[in-house]
């Protein structure tokens, strides 16, 4: 083929091309769907039903590309890039949005509502007391200026301010409050307690109570507050009412209970208290376990050994008593008996079906 020949056929080809490829490329752009909001909408909650964030930015950006004076799609798109987990970018197109003339009064106060929740997800807290109480001179009701108001002063200590937004929330919004009222006035009386003010702390844990704190944590911690004022009568109550009511917990308020009967000069009234305990206990294991350690440190291992025993009968699974019933045996001179006692607890950490360890010194074929 001649160099002439070999350019005409290319003429000719590229000649067919444009006349099918043409044709082709306009019916693609004729066929082209129209651009449509409600679908972009629409697109955007299926992507949000099915848990896909990044689809639902992606359909919001591209609504926001199509219509940029779109301020609802903007400001949607911020909310949900700050539930991602990008507080900043979030504020950068609240910002924006912020700068606009906006003729309308509802969605400015929307985009300065969601400006202030990007400062509470950037914990920028003199700016989320500024927006949220300017917020609040125009709508005293503002829910959501409520809620940065009392995350705000929680996150600065100030606890009388925190607890007049928190319970102002709940006032407008029975039920909803986080933390709850009793819980903030929980955490301030922990926080008074370890700076010394046992008095103010005992304040706001009545306050708690009243408001309705369980006889859990608040129990406890009024122990606490009797103790450091001096009152160990009533903190060892305080206890003592904690372990009968939550018997799997009480082991937490045992060591608090034996330094206030000492501090009392009763501290061998605790073999009574003690088996009062794992008389009236729905699960002795616990108070049981504190007698036996209260007896061998009295001098009578023999004892503690029995109230061990009778335990680990019931329940095997009590490593520490089995632990403390090593160390009684061997107080004792109960060497085998404590060599047994070492093998079960051995094998108990081991994996299943692994080999236990000869520990008696005696060695199988």
């Amino acid at each position: 083929m001649t160099t002439g020949q070999f350019w005409l056929l290319i003429l000719v080809l590229l000649l067919v091309l444009s006349a099918i490829g043409l044709p082709w490329l306009l019916s693609r752009r004729r066929t082209r769907e129209p651009w449509s909001a409600t679908a972009a909408y629409l697109e955007t909650i299926d992507a949000l039903v099915r848990g896909q964030k990044n689809g639902a930015v992606r359909a919001l950006e591209r609504v926001a590309r199509e219509e940029p004076d779109n301020v609802g799609a903007y400001l949607r798109l911020g909310d949900l890039v700050r539930s991602m987990g990008h507080p900043a970018k979030a504020q950068k197109i609240h910002a924006s949005l912020a700068a606009r003339n906006l003729e309308s009064g509802e969605l400015r106060a929307r985009v300065r509502e969601s400006l202030l929740e990007d400062q509470v997800a950037l914990e920028n807290w003199p700016e989320v007391l500024r927006v949220g109480q300017e917020i609040r001179q125009s709508s005293k009701r503002n829910l959501i200026a409520l809620r940065a108001l009392a995350q705000a002063h929680r996150a600065r200590h100030e606890w009388s301010a925190a607890f007049e937004a928190l319970d102002e929330w709940e006032r407008q919004a029975p039920g909803t409050a986080r933390p709850r009222p009793h819980e903030l006035r929980l955490e301030a009386a922990r926080e008074r307690l370890e700076a010394g003010q046992a008095t103010n702390a005992r304040s706001l844990l009545e306050e708690a109570i009243a408001l309705g704190a369980t006889d859990g944590e608040a129990r406890v911690l009024l122990g606490d507050v009797y103790s450091a004022l001096g009152e160990h009568d009533k903190a060892a109550e305080q206890w003592l009412g904690f372990a009968r009511n939550h018997p799997d917990r009480s082991r937490t308020v045992f060591p608090r209970l034996e330094r206030s009967y000492y501090e009392m000069g009763k501290f061998g009234d605790l073999l009574e208290v003690y088996e009062r305990l794992v008389e009236e206990s729905s699960d002795p294991s616990a108070a049981a376990v504190a007698l036996a350690d209260m007896h061998r440190r009295r001098g009578r291992p023999e004892e503690a050994i029995h109230v061990l025993q009778s335990l680990l009968a019931n329940d095997p699974s009590r490593q520490d008593a089995r632990r403390s019933l090593i160390q009684c045996q061997i107080q004792c001179g109960q060497t085998e008996a404590a060599v047994k006692e070492v093998e079960a607890l051995v094998e108990s950490w081991e994996p299943s079906g692994s080999t236990g360890l000869a520990l008696s010194g005696r060695q199988d074929g």
